[in-house]
């Protein structure tokens, strides 16, 4: 019995050694240990970068930005990012369809979704009639179209449950529900170079990379649905 006990010990050991080990090297390869009091990497910028990494999106670049951040103004976040132009950040608003119906077959169909992560241009505003009309016309004009009225957006209160990221954490990457879809504002893509930045999983990182990696990698529906401000 002592020598089990010591063998317990022992492997205790080894485990904590080992996740004290993990912990270094992802506090090395993400330069912070913000997100979880300083104690580690918190899960959900874990869950970001997976989703990440596994969509390769190989031009992805991860920054750790100031506490106050969002206390500042446009271009003063553009600095922080070194990006090239306020119209390339980007935020993820999740809206839901009040109107929402499900199709008799009960299969998750991005053409009819209860919700919608839109990632629009904090200098364009979403329109949600452009939205509606965007997505309406994923279906063939017929039967199966929906009419004018059917979307009926509105702000999601529940998107900390549904994305499992907090205010002004929220990112297009690994969501707790992969169901949502994610919907790009066309004007996106006019930003020049075409690069964009999008909440990181943590109010204090962000997630930059290609307009294109970011529609090839989650599958995004390109809609032109938004208006300068």
């Amino acid at each position: 019995r002592r020598v089990d006990a010591h063998k317990r010990i022992a492997i205790s050991m080894s485990v904590e050694a080992l996740s004290s080990r993990v912990d270094a090297l992802e506090r090395k390869t993400w330069g912070s240990s913000a997100g979880s009091g300083g104690d580690g990497i918190a899960e959900p910028l874990r869950r970001a970068r997976r989703h990440v990494e596994s969509s390769d999106c190989y031009s992805s670049i991860w920054k750790h930005c100031p506490a106050d951040y969002y206390d500042l103004g446009l271009e003063e976040r553009r600095k922080i990012l070194s990006a090239h132009s306020t119209s390339q950040l980007c935020k993820a608003c999740l809206f839901e369809n009040k109107n929402f119906k499900p199709n008799e077959d009960g299969k998750k169909d991005p053409t009819n979704s209860q919700f919608y992560l839109v990632v629009v241009q904090y200098v364009e505003e979403v329109n949600f009639d452009k939205l509606s009309t965007g997505l309406r016309a994923l279906r063939p004009a017929g039967s199966t179209r929906f009419g004018p009225k059917y979307f009926d957006f509105r702000q999601c209160d529940e998107f900390e449950k549904l994305t499992g990221y907090g205010h002004n954490g929220v990112s297009p990457f690994g969501l707790v529900d992969e169901s949502i879809p994610i919907v790009l504002c066309k004007n996106a893509q006019n930003a020049r170079p075409q690069f964009i930045w999008m909440g990181g999983g943590h109010k204090d990182w962000k997630l930059g990379m290609a307009v294109s990696e970011f529609v090839k990698g989650l599958g995004a529906i390109v809609v032109d649905a938004s208006d300068p401000r």
